[in-house]
């Protein structure tokens, strides 16, 4: 017998069942939002210990690019719905086992590390199935309505997370909000539940000779041939690499860039600017959908982007740099939002697993290398070429806003903002990359899933 949920669910039309889809992995993403931020804090007041908040946080971020290449094939074989299931399973699990070792006071470093990386694994396998389950619930149409949606589910997990967390965690602590983590990932297990259907499309099954190891690897091989035979797909992630790099330098380096000139209230400002423009930009994506041609609304919006990367560096003001991150981060959803609709049209379904996972994962690795650079770059290269005196200081200087402390990390900046725009003028002249609509044909459109009994 089907449950009420499921009965319920299966009378909604594809887009609805989109949405309860959506709200799912939103909560979800929000418990796993808290999850971090409480695991961090917890980390770093028990052991005064930047060094080890910086493993937790990479444990956290690693197996999203070093994993999730390997787990496409699982998404293009299985059922979607299933894949998904198995995912916030696996990761609720984990977060139970820090839990318990939590209350028995037998939570050593070693397990901490391993637990966070294990629940990041199940995690990561979420951003591929869903994207493509997207593809598959969704009309051609309707795509960007669907992927503004998707990013105005990021967009408020950056936002509200953070500020429930600041609120929840002294009240009830970090086991509270790893409670709350395991409450929603339990909510989007039963929305997964309920939306049970006919088996989304897969890949043909065929016979494996191959171990588990060798055909993981063989499935990211695939994914990474069908980008690298495709020139105008190859440009638009090297595109979305350096965009990524550039968020990662700007996530670690914002910091010391505002705190170098203004107090901690003018840095939460100049935060609360960018996420304001997270979620304008979600918004702007979820009711505009981008241009027809979505190539040029990416190029455009990584334009802008680069545009306001630099507009943020020019002077020591905390109005100046909270007008660049409103901007930077405006942008982001309208990008990410646009591309992802260009890549569903274009990338057969059978594919989209292994394809999706390799094209995350080469965007995502980005981030962690700005992270490893960003401060030798800033501390050794850019604030001693712009120290107060320095030979460089003087003409490099009004381009920043002076010299002296900060102005090296806006330097940075601003050559990085630069070079955006570079890279996309030469995009825009490579007719692979600026008519990749038209050269690459549409993917058939499988038909959408309708209820079983």
């Amino acid at each position: 017998m089907r449950t009420s949920l499921q009965r319920d669910a299966a009378k909604l039309q594809p887009f609805s069942r989109f949405v309860l889809l959506w709200l799912g992995q939103t909560a979800s993403g929000m418990g796993s939002h808290l999850n971090g931020f409480g695991l961090g804090v917890w980390t770093y007041e028990h052991t005064k210990s930047t060094s080890l908040y910086s493993l937790i946080a990479l444990a956290s971020f690693a197996p999203g690019v070093l994993v999730a290449p390997l787990l496409g094939g699982v998404v293009d074989r299985h059922d979607l719905r299933k894949v998904m299931m198995l995912g916030h399973a696996g990761g609720a699990v984990c977060t139970v086992l820090i839990a318990l070792l939590l209350q028995l006071d037998r939570l050593s470093v070693g397990a901490l590390l391993a637990l966070v990386a294990g629940g990041a694994a199940f995690n990561s396998i979420q951003l591929p199935a869903f994207a493509k389950a997207t593809t598959v619930m969704v009309a051609p149409e309707q795509l960007p309505r669907a992927n503004g949606l998707m990013q105005l589910g990021l967009a408020l997990g950056s936002i509200v997370a953070p500020l429930l967390s600041g609120t929840l965690l002294p009240a009830i602590g970090v086991t509270g909000l790893l409670a709350i983590d395991v409450g929603t990932a339990l909510l989007s297990l039963g929305v997964l539940q309920g939306l049970r259907g006919s088996a989304l499309p897969r890949e043909a099954a065929s016979p494996v000779k191959a171990s588990l190891g060798r055909r993981a690897l063989q499935d990211a091989a695939v994914g990474w041939r069908f980008i690298r035979e495709r020139p105008g797909l190859v440009g638009l992630q090297v595109l979305l690499t350096l965009m990524s790099f550039n968020l990662g330098i700007i996530q670690v380096l914002v910091t010391p860039l505002v705190m170098s000139f203004a107090d901690v209230r003018a840095l939460g400002a100049v935060m609360t600017a960018g996420g304001l423009g997270m979620l304008a930009g979600s918004l702007v994506m979820l009711a505009w959908g981008g241009t027809r041609r979505r190539v040029w609304t990416v190029l455009g919006f990584v334009w802008l982007q680069g545009l306001f990367l630099g507009l943020g560096a020019l002077r020591a003001s905390p109005w100046v740099v909270g007008a660049g991150a409103f901007g930077v981060l405006f942008t982001l959803p309208v990008i990410m939002g646009c591309n992802q609709t260009l890549w569903q049209r274009k990338v057969p379904t059978g594919l989209q697993g292994r394809v999706f996972a390799v094209h995350s994962a080469l965007s995502g690795v980005a981030i962690p290398i700005a992270y490893l650079l960003s401060g030798p770059l800033a501390d050794h290269v850019f604030e001693p070429l712009m120290a107060a005196g320095a030979p460089w200081a003087s003409a490099l200087g009004p381009w920043v806003g002076g010299a002296g402390p900060g102005r090296g990390i806006a330097l940075l900046l601003l050559l990085l903002g630069l070079a955006t725009l570079l890279l996309v003028a030469a995009c825009t002249l490579l007719p692979g990359i600026r008519r990749v609509e038209q050269v690459l044909p549409d993917a058939p459109t499988d038909p959408l899933p309708g209820p079983t009994p």
